[in-house]
This record gives C-alpha cells, structure tokens and sequence, in this order.
C-alpha cells in the first residue's frame, strides 16, 4: 500500500520510522508544511521507498492532488486541520487514519450543558464515509487510542459498567530542562487550560481547568503521581460506545502543580489564547499580530530533540470498575515503558514510541483486511483482543492489575 504521513515533528517522525519497516507498506510520503524537516527525516530513515514532500494541511484543494493515488494517510498533524485533511481525503478517495481530535470546535464552558461532544463533529461524516466506501480511523495513539481498547476490553469482560477512568502517568526529568512538554506544546496548552469534559451521572459535564487532583497508584518504576483532570478524546467517545450502564468517565494526567496553575493564570490573562493579537514593539517601533500561546511554546523546547535528554518512565491506562456475575470486579488496563530503554532501542523518548506505534498497528490491521469497517469511528467500536494481541509486533508492552470496583 501507498501511505502518506502528515507531520514529521516527534510523533509523526516515530510512525514514519516505522511504517518503512512495515511490510505492508510499499511506498511512503513524509509530507510537512516546511520540506527540510521532512527530507531530514527520509535521509535519516535511508529507505529508497521513502520520498519527502511539502503539503500545507490548511489548503484542501492542494492537499487532494497530493492525495490522489494514495491508500491511506496517517495525520500527524495539530488537530486543528482535521476536517480539512478529511475534506481532501474524500475528494481524492483515500482512507484515513488520525492520533487526535480538535477539541475547541464546540465552546461549552463549565456550567454548560453539553448537547454535543466536538469529536461527534467528525463522527458525523460517518454515513459520507460509507457512502464513499472509505475508512476513517480516529484517536489511535496511545490515548486516545490504547486506552480506548483497554476501556473496551474491560467493558467486554464485565455485565454491567460502572466506572472507566484513563489515567496518564510520568515520573521523567528532562536535562536542562525543570519543565517541558514531551509532546505538542500547543495540544498540552490547549487541553489543560480548556475546561475539562467529563461524564459523570450519565451525563456529560464540564469542570474548570486542571482540577479533580487525586494522587494515582501507577505501577513500579512510575509509581505514584498526582493527576487533574484536563480535557480530552476518550471522554468524547468512550460514553457513546461503551453502553453497559457507564455511569461515570473521566481522564487525568500527571502534571506539576506549578504548571497546572500556571495554566489556570495564564488562562485568566489571555496567555493560552491561539487567535493572534497585535503587539506594539517599542524597540522596532512597529506593530506585528502574534498568537499568545505561540510565545509560550516557543520558549519550550521542540520534543522532537529531547529524546536523549529524558530519563524515568511512562505509564498510560484504563482502569475498568463494574459487575461481573453479580459480584463488583475491575481491572487496570496499562502500557508502561521506560525513556532511557527506548531511546537506546529506537533513538526517540517513550511518549513519542507509545503515540507513534500504535497508528502502525492500525494501518497493519486494516491492509491486511482485519479491519474491514467502513464510515468514522473510534478504537472501542472495534474488538480489542486482536488488537492487543498485535501489541507485541511492535514492541508495545501490555499489563493488567486487578482493582477494588466501586
């Protein structure tokens, strides 16, 4: 198969690196706004089946000539440019496959009430999907993505679903560095400081920025962390598809108290704003338009080139809680890898592996006919034992630990 790779920052970098190892795989684009990272990347790789090409996500028409003749494209790009990338896939008759969603395309706040989630904005084009015989396959990162599958994969096991709660955990430093970002800048910014959605009482709620602090039990070497709730793609999907009485859902990540209220403040003042906004220089006596959050993630480092410099661990999953024959039962479902491991196997940070491989055994999955659904829809929807079971293909580990339900 013809595969395009949109984005060749640090996740898009690790999918491309990957898919040209992959036999299923008989052609592949890097495609980037700027071309210099992503021929950087195709001379890095070193695989003759590899090309390198400029592509600007936010122009349609362009992106559906470069699409044409083209099985299936891999967005790795910020999910702001989603739809658009979706627009061209149609028009040029290609499959499609992302990490992420854009969750600024509704503006519930909290206190609202929530009458749609933004990812349902791309579940609706499922019948277009159909009707074109094509396959969208959204959120197949790690999370979303693997906590997706995990969360199905407790559901299937259990009568009745109480509770299912993701939960995103690292204990890494970073030389030279007392905070940075191992992924995105601008998707960490724009998910911390929105108001977080949520599914509690079988409804869907919003709370305010990074709060629901709790200390999380992860597994050793990661171990305990604190966690707030932010906003993000599972708590989209996962109340839609799961069923079985799902009462309560929610996501939390580990973050440094300092930067969570940093977010909060910075929120209060305009800072993580992503429209542009004019500003006077006094020294150049001029006035340029600039984004407020693009200064703050241009004062963090590129993820892409921190690979060598983190150290500890990261562990993502899904605890499960509900009834099974009557009797409460509940597992955590994890990936759990360690930084300095994968960069001595892979030359790239753990969080990048764990985003980066799972859009692999996707592809894999659908060219060799195991997954065969139509229209746009995400992980859960699927069974989840083969997935796992194709966990291993690309080195992702895999665990469960019994939890007290509810």
């Amino acid at each position: 198969m013809k595969v395009m790779v949109l984005g060749a920052g640090a996740i898009g970098s690790l999918t491309a690196t990957l898919l040209a190892r992959s036999e299923q795989v008989d052609e592949l684009v890097v495609a980037s706004r700027r071309l210099p990272p992503a021929r950087a990347l195709v001379k890095k790789i070193g695989k003759k089946h590899l090309t390198a090409k400029q592509l600007d996500a936010d122009k349609v028409g362009d992106m559906t000539k470069a699409f044409k003749g083209v099985d299936m494209v891999v967005n790795l790009v910020l999910p702001r440019f989603n739809l658009k990338i979706m627009d061209a896939c149609v028009r040029a008759g290609v499959h499609y496959l992302d990490t992420a969603t854009d969750l600024v395309l509704t503006e519930d706040k909290k206190g609202d009430r929530i009458e749609r989630t933004p990812e349902q904005i791309q579940l609706d084009r499922d019948d277009l999907w159909k009707d074109h015989d094509l396959t969208a396959m959204l959120g197949w990162g790690c999370d979303p993505g693997l906590t997706n599958v995990f969360a199905r994969l407790g559901a299937d096991r259990l009568d009745r679903v109480d509770e299912i709660l993701v939960r995103d955990g690292d204990n890494s430093t970073i030389e030279g560095y007392e905070f940075a970002s191992l992924w995105s800048a601008d998707t960490l910014i724009e998910e911390v400081q929105m108001d977080a959605l949520a599914y509690y009482d079988r409804r869907f709620v919003r709370l305010g920025t990074a709060e629901g602090e709790e200390v999380f039990p992860f597994p050793d070497p990661v171990g305990p962390q604190t966690v707030y709730n932010v906003d993000h793609e599972e708590s989209n999907t996962l109340p839609l598809f799961i069923g079985k009485g799902l009462r309560n859902q929610d996501f939390k990540i580990s973050l440094p108290k300092e930067f969570a209220e940093f977010v909060r403040i910075g929120k209060k003042w305009g800072m993580t704003r992503a429209e542009p906004i004019p500003v006077r220089s006094k020294f150049y006596n001029t006035t340029v338009k600039v984004a407020p959050r693009d200064v703050m993630t241009a004062l963090l480092p590129v993820p892409v080139d921190m690979a060598s410099k983190v150290h500890g661990s990261t562990c993502v999953g899904t605890v499960v809680k509900g009834e099974k024959n009557g009797k409460p039962a509940g597992w955590f479902f994890y990936t759990m890898m360690s930084h300095d491991d994968c960069y001595q196997k892979y030359g790239y940070h753990a969080v990048s592996y764990t985003t980066g491989a799972p859009p692999v055994v996707g592809f894999e999955m659908f060219a060799r006919h195991e997954i065969t659904r139509r229209g746009v829809f995400p992980p859960e929807v699927l069974d989840p034992v083969p997935i796992v079971k194709h966990l291993p293909d690309w080195d992702l580990p895999y665990g469960e630990r019994p939890e007290v339900a509810a």
